[in-house]
């Protein structure tokens, strides 16, 4: 959850003072929608969030120098730039975002250097205690490591969600079954006394019609040949 922040008593006092102001026609052409906004947010001492603060210290930075200019300390007709510095919080406003904006820049590095620290820490351990076995995983163990057909595992374990389109043939489980990713159902054999469905890798599957003629080919599947 994003953490909020309170406007002071102090930044709520600035708002309602530069509102009324407004409100007696002393701030013609002051500030923008955003900076009335904003004013309001104040004077309701409204929680506001991480990045409004961020703004507010912007805009803060960039308008001190407001302070340099004509009527700023005129209590009775001060100038735009500081109607509207009291829109957006007065000094409390400027001293309360600069206190945030500079926390959470601490709490980054604070952070940066944790990562900095930590890799000093590998780096030492590994030269205390240099590695001394080393273990490789080809591609082909990485292969056989996802091969969805265990040897240790039976039919039902492999077969989820097969479904015969054959009543009869599907009397061996009864319950919805499937080949493994990678292999396809080509009818069904025989397996420890009762009919399991004949899966066969996709790309050796083929249809009765396209089998070839001629060649003798003993499929290690099911133990039959096919012509």
């Amino acid at each position: 959850m994003a953490e909020g922040y309170k406007p002071t008593s102090g930044m709520q006092s600035a708002a309602r003072r530069a509102i009324k102001l407004k409100e007696q026609g002393k701030a013609k052409g002051a500030g923008t929608a955003v900076g009335w906004t904003r004013a309001g947010q104040l004077a309701r001492g409204e929680t506001l969030s991480l990045s409004t603060v961020k703004r507010m210290y912007s805009y803060f930075s960039r308008h001190e120098v407001d302070k340099k200019g004509k009527d700023w300390d005129n209590a009775e007709n001060p100038s735009n730039g500081k109607i509207m510095w009291l829109a957006w919080g007065g000094d409390a406003g400027f001293s309360w975002s600069r206190k945030i904006v500079n926390r959470e820049k601490n709490m980054k590095k604070s952070l940066e250097l944790q990562e900095v620290v930590d890799e000093i820490k590998d780096i030492l351990e590994d030269a205390i205690n240099p590695v001394d076995t080393v273990v490789e995983i080809s591609d082909e163990d990485l292969v056989k490591s996802t091969d969805p057909k265990d040897e240790d595992q039976t039919d039902e374990e492999i077969s989820k969600t097969y479904e015969s389109d054959n009543e009869d043939e599907d009397k061996w489980s009864n319950v919805e079954k499937a080949c493994w990713s990678g292999y396809t159902q080509r009818g069904m054999k025989e397996k420890n006394g009762r009919m399991v469905p004949n899966c066969v890798p996709v790309e050796k599957s083929y249809n009765e019609d396209e089998k070839p003629k001629k060649e003798m080919k003993k499929s290690i599947w099911d133990g039959a040949f096919l012509k």
